[in-house]
């Protein structure tokens, strides 16, 4: 009979022993969210944002400039270190080709490939409600301090919505605006391929040499309204970026954004983060007047939130 007591009680604390290991095992399985994780996919995110904002905008300046061609103020706008070329009219349709093979004229840039602009040969860019039709092809940038590298493809469609030019504003209008809408894959320096979507509104003052634009989104996508931009990051995440307050940029600041406030949405991770425009490098607001050297990111992760400041 002691045998038989001792045999149970030794199958009853094995039995137990196998539950403690069986519930460390299980608590290994499933381990605490990582922080870090939510901070760096908004960072992420919104540097490849940044950096492919300021490209795209570059390119519709170039367009802008080839458009207005013909009005004498535009002579010394044209683009820097590119080949631009007119094909013959086919059908109703009339091509610019804008080949690249260098620096941009602020020698931030190094810019190779080609961007064609079609329009409807009796539609000239200066009327009101103007559409043109930019194909983005195989261009790469690379930022000079950075060695930062990106490829992009895709098809844009610009609109003047206001009509005139740029080259007009400060001695005949007061503001241009203009509408992007459009699709594009952009490759980044380690090889993944992303897409990106595009519903930009930008508002134009100021003279030539000295603009500031106002840029806000117009997309609706889904539960998601005032979307500039959305895809799939190079992580291979759903992000949703909206525009809860005007992004101004200048030129006098070299296209940088100085004030203004953007949402990163990553529904499938409960990820997201407010991006707030205008901070020095000592991570203060900037006065009226100065340029940023920083902006603010508050974001959330999985029930984690935190501050940080980036550098333009």
């Amino acid at each position: 009979m002691k045998k038989y007591n001792f045999l149970k009680l030794g199958l009853v604390l094995f039995l137990a022993i196998g539950m403690v290991i069986s519930g460390c095992k299980k608590e290994e399985e499933t381990p605490e969210p990582d922080p870090q994780k939510g901070s760096t996919s908004v960072q992420e995110v919104s540097t490849d944002d940044n950096y492919q904002q300021k490209v795209t905008d570059e390119i519709f300046q170039d367009v802008e400039s080839v458009m207005s061609a013909g009005n004498q103020r535009s002579i010394d706008w044209l683009p820097c270190n590119a080949t631009i070329d007119s094909a013959n009219v086919v059908n109703d349709t009339v091509t610019y080709y804008i080949t690249y093979h260098g620096l941009n004229c602020e020698e931030t840039l190094y810019r190779t490939g080609q961007v064609r602009v079609h329009r409807h040969v009796n539609e000239n860019w200066m009327m009101q409600g103007a559409t043109v039709i930019i194909e983005i092809i195989n261009f790469n940038v690379i930022h000079v301090q950075t060695q930062y590298s990106i490829t992009i493809n895709g098809t844009q469609t610009h609109t003047n919505v206001t009509g005139g030019l740029l080259v007009q504003l400060g001695f005949v209008l007061t503001e241009v605006i203009h509408k992007t809408t459009g699709f594009m894959t952009i490759q980044f320096d380690d090889n993944t391929n992303r897409t990106w979507n595009i519903a930009r509104r930008m508002l134009y003052t100021g003279t030539l040499g000295d603009f500031t634009v106002a840029m806000d989104g117009f997309g609706l996508v889904g539960s998601y309204s005032n979307v500039v931009t959305w895809g799939v990051s190079r992580s291979g995440d759903q992000f949703y970026i909206s525009t809860p307050q005007s992004v101004v940029i200048t030129q006098a600041c070299n296209w940088n954004p100085v004030s203004g406030i953007e949402t990163i949405d990553i529904p499938s991770s409960t990820t997201g983060a407010t991006l707030t425009f205008g901070y020095d490098e000592n991570n203060q607001p900037i006065e009226p007047g100065d340029c940023p050297s920083k902006y603010k990111m508050d974001w959330y992760y999985n029930g984690y939130s935190g501050t940080i400041f980036l550098w333009l």
